[in-house]
């Protein structure tokens, strides 16, 4: 894949996530926890996806993408350490509300704190694909 058509996916995977927080947002308001869990972790996931991109990295399983953006990442203290705890949060948070039905629906509040860590992890990711000239 050349480089245009690398950042032009990037900047989908981008727009992926924004559009998964935005979701997580309404189903806030809404008082759907579980639709907030799940949508702030495809905003991870999504998001990490595009980071992988840059350095020429494609993973289709969740447990990929988060073991190589860990790797390439977190170990090497590109992101901070705690990036890493709010991935596997979320997709353990967003496991439990997808494939356990008898687990109890996140309150508001966890529901909350969920979203306010997805978009820092988004915000995060954007800032570090803006310095390194993949997006503008």
């Amino acid at each position: 894949m050349d480089r245009q058509a690398r950042i032009d996916l990037i900047k989908l995977w981008l727009e992926k996530a924004r559009d998964d927080l935005a979701t997580a947002e309404d189903d806030l308001k809404l008082n759907h926890t579980r639709g907030v869990v799940n949508r702030s972790y495809y905003g991870i996931f999504h998001a990490a996806t595009a980071a992988l991109l840059w350095h020429g990295e494609e993973r289709v399983k969740h447990s990929g993408v988060q073991s190589t953006f860990g790797e390439l990442f977190i170990t090497t203290g590109i992101f901070e350490p705690d990036l890493g705890r709010i991935y596997t949060r979320a997709r353990k948070e967003r496991e439990e509300v997808d494939y356990k039905p008898a687990s109890p629906a996140p309150t508001p509040e966890q529901a909350s704190t969920r979203l306010d860590e997805s978009r820092r992890f988004v915000a995060r990711i954007e800032q570090y694909l803006r310095e390194v000239g993949a997006i503008e």
